[in-house]
């Protein structure tokens, strides 16, 4: 008698696995296929930043004209105050908050 008190519940739980399975399966490779349209570098550009600190090969700007979020690539980040230039390999932007610059050299 308990077994077949148990087995609505059983096969209800095995349905519901499947639906999540079938979703994540269908979900999952879609939201894949975007990932690297939002999370792929953009290349070049010249971003300037009204505070920038420089430790190279690192450097980190404030209060910058991106609009960029994500990855950086191959950018120059330049100080608005003393218009010091850093070429960068790498980085990674916050919009307007803040730039990181990895792998950089001065430009100037």
């Amino acid at each position: 008698m308990t077994i077949i008190r148990h087995l609505p519940r059983t096969g209800l739980q095995a349905l519901a696995a499947a639906a999540a399975c079938l979703f994540l399966g269908t979900v999952a490779p879609a939201a894949a296929a975007a990932a690297p349209h939002t999370a792929a570098m953009r290349a070049g550009g010249a971003i300037t930043c009204q505070e920038v600190d420089a430790d190279l090969p690192g450097v980190f700007g404030r209060d910058c004209n991106s609009n960029q979020w994500g990855p950086l690539s191959n950018f120059t980040l330049t100080d608005a105050g003393s218009g010091n230039s850093y070429r960068c390999e790498n980085g990674w932007a916050e919009g307007s908050l803040w730039v990181r610059g990895n792998d950089c050299v001065a430009a100037n």
